[in-house]
């Protein structure tokens, strides 16, 4: 294996989209590009921004790699919304595309990952291009599908990803075998998702985007069926999506989504703020538990990761209610980009197989 040889790593979120090299030891070089709302707001879709950012992340990867001797061997990208899929590093070909670009099963920054990387393995000469546990991604357990009502079954759209690489490194701590291994991991953003991962599988995970799990800074959470429904026949239906995907959570009461801002507030005397916040940390602690119940509380350990965890008085409020459960741990920010490039790695170096969408 030649140590020249590198993957380019593309994640794009909402203002930004993040790109990175890595060899197999490794991050060799990365950077963020910034994306002005004002620019984005030009587009109808997400996926209408593919061109505009393409030609940004070209620049910034022909700059990255200039004067240096390195062989790009692979492109992978962040997966968007597609149809439910097991976990796993995928093959990106063009049914992928389509779904990715129509928007089919949702019109997510992350759609865009799969079309950037596709293109870039063309510039670069490249056969092939990947992405690595898609957003919507997961073997969940039959039983846990059903809904309750025929014809409605429950989504799965978490953060497999970061959750799947965090619980890698929990489990080389702990020195126990990934794929022996349970956790009860919680990914706590912009979106929360929490998840049972048992044998190196994500098992069961509340719907991240949108109905399911606690509210988050900006998402509505589950939602009582008859407020809901109320809401839905009051209102158009895209009203109603971006109100509950964009427009609810701690934004909705608060007028923030800053978990430092609520904080600000709550300092300053804001019984609201309080009482917000209280049902915030007990809404995700009530969810963590349901789930190490549903591993008949077998779980090596309970997992903070994500953004939020970088909040020291957030992980002690949380902690006085699931921190007696099992070992508790907590690593901060994502593992997206890391995960990206192993998962490409897997496949060129022939550990596993590429999969097929």
């Amino acid at each position: 294996m030649d140590k020249n040889e590198v993957v380019v790593v593309i994640n794009p979120g909402s203002t930004s989209t993040k790109i990175a090299v890595y060899n197999r030891k490794g991050l060799l070089k990365d950077f963020v590009i910034r994306h002005l709302q004002i620019d984005l707001d030009r587009f109808n879709r997400v996926t209408d921004q593919f061109e505009y950012r393409y030609e940004m992340v070209k620049k910034g990867i022909d700059e990255m790699l200039a004067g240096k001797d390195l062989l790009i061997v692979g492109v992978v990208g962040r997966g968007g919304i597609v149809k439910p899929l097991e976990g796993g590093t995928y093959r990106i070909n063009n049914d992928f595309l389509d779904d990715a670009k129509t928007g089919k099963y949702g019109d997510h920054a992350s759609n865009l990952g799969s079309l950037l990387a596709n293109k870039l393995a063309i510039h670069f000469g490249l056969q092939q291009s990947y992405t690595v546990d898609p957003v919507s991604a997961g073997n969940i357990v039959e039983k846990a599908q059903i809904s309750g009502v025929p014809g409605i079954e429950r989504n799965r759209r978490g953060h497999p990803l970061n959750m799947k690489m965090t619980a890698r490194k929990i489990a080389a701590k702990q020195g126990i075998s990934y794929d022996d291994a349970k956790y009860v991991i919680a990914h706590l953003g912009g979106g929360i998702s929490i998840a049972s991962v048992e044998g190196g599988k994500i098992t069961d995970v509340n719907d991240a985007l949108m109905g399911m799990g606690p509210f988050s800074p900006n998402r509505a959470g589950a939602i009582p069926t008859r407020g809901i429904m109320d809401l839905c026949y009051s209102k158009p239906r895209k009203e109603v999506e971006n109100l509950l995907s964009k427009n609810s959570g701690l934004k909705a009461y608060l007028g923030v989504d800053d978990l430092r801002d609520v904080f600000k507030l709550i300092d300053s005397g804001n019984e609201k703020a309080q009482l917000i916040y209280d049902a915030f940390v007990y809404q995700i602690a009530k969810e963590i538990g349901s789930y190490h119940a549903a591993i008949k509380c077998k779980a090596n350990g309970i997992i903070i990761t994500g953004g939020i965890a970088y909040s020291d008085r957030f992980i002690e409020d949380l902690k006085e209610y699931v921190g007696c459960l099992t070992e508790f741990f907590v690593y901060p920010g994502e593992n997206e980009m890391e995960a990206l490039a192993e998962g490409a790695f897997r496949v060129i170096d022939g550990k596993e197989l590429a999969l097929e969408y």
